[in-house]
């Protein structure tokens, strides 16, 4: 579904700023590591490009959309029966009641899916890819407003503050990035990474290796650490494979080989797969902006670090030319949509 706006976050506990004093070691070294390797979009001399984070919460809202479709098919059952019952009583009052729970039944059950279904063919995602420019000292990203294009913003790295905030409801800490006013002491700017399975300390400190220190000491697990095209936006069934293989249970790979296991996935959940995949797609990609596409200065050989570049099969997948890829889709997709439609179905029939 259309996820919400990520809150503008208020400037929390002060971890550092840039070049301020020694970079901290990792607390969670080996736990963070696999987390940001998989987040890598792309790393090399110019720039290091995250994908977007989708955490829990989000994929729990995204799950709850899948049920909600399915609940939403039982009820249109309900809904066929209780208005031939309406029908052959004949009592108006009985049509306002009738239509009341028709009417609510939609909104509760429709909405989340409907809004889901309207994000695939919109995309227009609004979460952020973070670009950091080596080269440039820079820090690029669009922020997202209601109802308006997404805006670019290129600032400076020094003048970040980074804070780590943490929520009390669900007990956990995020970390924020702002730009920070010193004339009114209030964000100017402010960045919210809003990942829950990663420690902000350590993702601040891979931050700060990537842009302080040397290729060789920014630590990277090629397991992990994939690189993609530039531009992801050509194809979703290609980031559907990417949105499965950042899940790490060996549905897919580097060449989007159809495993047993990430067809049977495609075959029960493509629509989650699809939607996360979506995410990916359509988020605006400040690595194609023109401001950043200028300030390029490396030629593409010898990348000195730790990341597995693209292979020749996720560049065909995402030109549309990888069969394997749509064969594995289209044939997972039309299983779920076969078990689905099927599955209300059954449940009509038995309670018929």
């Amino acid at each position: 579904m259309i996820l919400p706006i990520p809150p503008v976050p208020p400037v929390g506990k002060i971890i550092s700023r840039p070049y301020e004093e020694g970079i901290p070691n990792f607390k969670e070294k080996n736990v963070s590591i696999d987390r940001l390797s998989s987040l890598i979009h792309e790393v090399n001399p110019d720039y290091l490009l995250f994908h977007p984070s989708i955490n829990s919460i989000q994929n729990l809202v995204l799950l709850a959309s899948y049920a909600s479709l399915w609940l939403f098919g039982q009820f249109l059952f309900l809904i066929y029966a209780m208005f031939n019952s309406v029908i052959k009583e004949g009592v108006l009052v009985y049509y306002f009641y009738a239509i009341i729970c028709l009417v609510t039944i939609f909104i509760s059950f429709f909405t989340a899916p409907f809004l889901t279904l309207k994000q695939l063919k919109a995309k227009k995602s609004r979460y952020h890819k973070i670009l950091l420019l080596k080269q440039t000292q820079q820090l690029a990203y669009y922020e997202h407003n209601r109802k308006q294009e997404p805006i670019f913003h290129l600032i400076n790295y020094r003048d970040i503050t980074a804070s780590v905030r943490r929520n009390e409801g669900l007990v956990y800490e995020v970390l924020n990035l702002h730009v920070i006013d010193e004339s009114t002491g209030e964000p100017s700017l402010s960045i919210n990474l809003e990942d829950m399975q990663l420690s902000p300390y350590d993702q601040w400190t891979f931050i700060r290796t990537y842009m302080e220190r040397p290729a060789d000491e920014l630590p990277l697990d090629p397991r992990y650490a994939h690189a993609c095209p530039t531009d992801i936006s050509t194809l979703l069934l290609a980031c559907a494979d990417i949105a499965q293989e950042k899940k790490d249970k060996g549905l897919t790979g580097l060449r989007h080989e159809v495993t047993i296991m990430g067809w049977l996935r495609a075959c029960t959940v493509s629509y989650l797969d699809l939607a996360e995949g979506n995410i990916y797609q359509s988020s605006a990609n400040p690595a194609l902006h023109t401001e950043v596409q200028r300030r390029l200065m490396w030629d593409g050989k010898n990348n000195p670090y730790n990341v597995l570049s693209v292979t020749a099969e996720r560049q065909a997948a995402f030109d549309n030319k990888n069969r394997k890829v749509k064969l594995k889709w289209y044939s997972g997709i039309a299983v779920n949509a076969t078990w689905f439609v099927g599955s209300i179905l059954y449940v009509m029939l038995v309670i018929a």
